[in-house]
């Protein structure tokens, strides 16, 4: 059984803290570890923060048994394969990945429970 949050917020910067509350919340939920639930916000910050996009930008939580899901977009084109993000991200989520939806770039974050 799986559980999908969106949320989609102005491409502002000051609006990133919104994001921040929302997975806080979700993860309470989820009952994450605090050390897991403060990755996960991170890397999704830092998503947020470095690549572009465009007026919104949705962030989408999956909650399944075994893992969470974030999925980030749309992007500007190339920014998932940002080598400065990738060093980020890597000891912050299990496993990430840029997607095409509907011909636009999605960056999808995977983080076991």
């Amino acid at each position: 059984m799986s559980d999908l949050i969106s949320l989609t917020i102005p491409a502002q910067a000051h609006y990133t803290g919104v994001a921040s509350l929302v997975l806080g919340g979700i993860g309470s939920r989820l009952d994450l570890s605090y050390e897991r639930m403060d990755d996960l916000q991170l890397a999704v910050l830092s998503v947020l923060e470095a690549v572009g996009a465009e007026d919104e930008v949705t962030v989408e939580v999956t909650a399944e048994d075994e893992r969470v899901s974030v999925s980030l977009g749309p992007l500007a084109s190339g920014s998932g394969s940002d080598e400065g993000l990738a060093r980020v991200l890597d000891p912050l989520v299990d496993s990430f990945e840029s997607v095409q939806r509907d011909r636009r770039e999605w960056l999808e974050l995977q983080l076991s429970r």
